[in-house]
């Protein structure tokens, strides 16, 4: 599941949308030299915006990757070139972000990929590291155990494993990390079945997507797609030689030679590994040489958890009615959304500000309790387009997944108004006297006879204006000129406008609801 992705365009405020911090959060590394490759961005001698863009993800998008300088005014854009033609742009789109995904009804980003979309290369080095005759044993490399044992009797301690691809790969289908000999029989029992029943290239293609390579704060890092955006922000068929050989390197201890926080132990093991591709002739001497000088990666630790939940949560149940679970869940869907990653921030930061505040101000509203603290929620929507930008379904999702945007009911108040003019409005098209914006009508003291009952509205502050138009009766939302409006044109007609606005939730004949006192959310 992706974020929108960011149009940039000739007088757009860099520092305003945060561009600098969103390559980043992408994954765009920033070099010193003239661009290379996709991913990469600069700031020129002239104080420019340089940017090697990546493909748009999505089919229907125009220009493929390509390097564009920005020029700046301060920081605003005021022309943008392709680096390699001088063609002026007049637009750009910046990739979204990955913000969530789902995998076999538990939520994690994981794609499954194909050999035919891993460099063979990359599939070598993770043989030559972890079992050099995969395609020589079946399922148990008998010569491997008996050379991991010598090993280990002279060393007189455990030092050297003997599992196979095949045995790591059933543990991790099938089994616990349990240390137990009754593990390691089943494990290798299951492994010589599988072995005999699959061929060489179906075990390695289901290892290359099950296998373990990191943690992103609560969350597992599985597979070599996760793990080559993850670590590199590329798809695995653009990886480096060095880069390659690091993911090879990661598996036997992903959290002790991630480079994040152990780069001194990431690069002897990467070394390792080249070294073993070296050794087996699968990469020159030059290549070898050429890798080893290669940087670790230095791209921006990517966020420890969704950075919209609420949002996420929205998007399941919406995707729920058109795709059944099984599709939903195993096709390798893309699903782009509205949201914007830098007003969801800013959503997240009102949201935590303005309870604070208010705990703040009234000490009472304050609890420790998390089932009785304080709550909001926040939702913003583009009014040209309806398109949700951002939404905040409470004060943590840690602490509560009740979405108060979407699942929660309250009376909208005045909010509901403009249903009974636009109601009005509609008529004109049918009547021989139009209600229009000019029309006058009385904001005086009014009495709505309904059911054998009265009802008499009154102004805030019980201050009246007289004879007003519409158009300033709605705009300074006048109580009793919107209830004398919707007596005449009937609850009926209202209720239908508002229906087909899209209000589902239930509507009751009472004269009150054109204040807003039918409970939506």
């Amino acid at each position: 599941i992706y974020s929108d992705g960011l149009l940039l365009y000739p007088g757009i405020e860099i520092d305003d949308i945060g561009l600098v911090r969103r390559l980043g959060e992408l994954g765009y590394h920033q070099v010193e030299g003239p661009l290379a490759r996709k991913g990469e961005y600069r700031k020129d001698a002239d104080g420019n915006l340089e940017v090697f863009f990546r493909e748009l993800p999505y089919p229907a998008a125009e220009g493929g990757a390509r390097p564009v300088r920005l020029r700046l005014n301060g920081s605003t854009v005021g022309r943008i070139e392709d680096l390699r033609t001088d063609e002026e742009l007049f637009s750009l789109e910046l990739e979204g972000a990955l913000i969530s995904g789902l995998y076999k009804d538990i939520w994690e980003e994981r794609r499954l990929v194909t050999l035919h979309e891993v460099s063979p290369l990359l599939l070598r080095a993770i043989i030559d590291v972890e079992d050099q005759r995969f395609y020589d044993h079946y399922g148990v490399d008998i010569i491997g155990v008996m050379r991991a044992v010598v090993v280990n009797v002279r060393r007189g301690r455990l030092v050297q494993g003997a599992s196979t691809l095949t045995q790591q790969l059933m543990k991790n289908m099938f089994l616990t990390n349990e240390r137990s000999l009754e593990r390691k029989l089943r494990e290798a029992l299951m492994a010589v079945i599988v072995e005999y029943r699959f061929s060489k290239s179906e075990i390695l293609e289901r290892y290359i997507n099950e296998i373990y390579l990191g943690q992103r704060g609560a969350q597992g890092i599985f597979g070599v797609w996760e793990a080559s955006k993850f670590y590199f922000a590329k798809e695995p068929h653009e990886l480096t030689i060095g880069e390659m050989a690091m993911l090879a390197g990661l598996i036997s201890g992903p959290n002790r030679y991630t480079p994040f926080r152990h780069p001194e132990r990431a690069e002897r093991r990467r070394n390792f590994a080249l070294a073993r591709l070296l050794d087996q002739g699968d990469i020159t001497q030059e290549q070898y040489e050429t890798a080893l000088r290669e940087p670790l990666s230095t791209q921006t630790i990517p966020r420890n958890q969704a950075p919209a939940p609420y949002y996420v949560d929205f998007v399941r149940k919406e995707l729920a009615r058109s795709y059944p679970p099984d599709i939903l869940t195993s096709e390798g869907l893309s699903i782009h959304t509205s949201l914007d990653p830098q007003m969801q921030d800013i959503a997240a930061e009102a949201v935590r500000d303005g309870l604070a505040a208010l705990e703040k101000q009234y000490p009472r509203l304050r609890s420790e309790n998390p089932r009785d603290q304080l709550q909001a929620c926040l939702i913003a929507i583009q009014p040209q387009t309806g398109a949700i930008r951002a939404m905040m379904g409470g004060r943590s999702y840690q602490s509560t997944q009740f979405n108060r945007c979407t699942q929660a009911l309250r009376q909208p108040g005045s909010v509901f108004k403009p249903f009974t003019f636009l109601a009005a409005f509609e008529q004109a098209a049918h009547s021989d006297a139009p209600i229009l914006p000019t029309t006058r009508i009385e904001d005086t003291p009014f009495t709505w006879a309904f059911g054998g009952k009265t009802w008499s509205p009154a102004n805030y502050q019980k201050k009246y204006s007289g004879t007003v138009t519409t158009r300033v009766a709605l705009e300074r939302s006048l109580n009793a000129a919107t209830t004398r409006l919707a007596h005449d044109v009937g609850l009926r007609s209202i209720i239908d406008v508002a229906r087909r606005m899209g209000i589902e939730s239930p509507l009751p004949p009472y004269p009150s609801i054109v204040l807003g006192t039918a409970e939506v959310s």
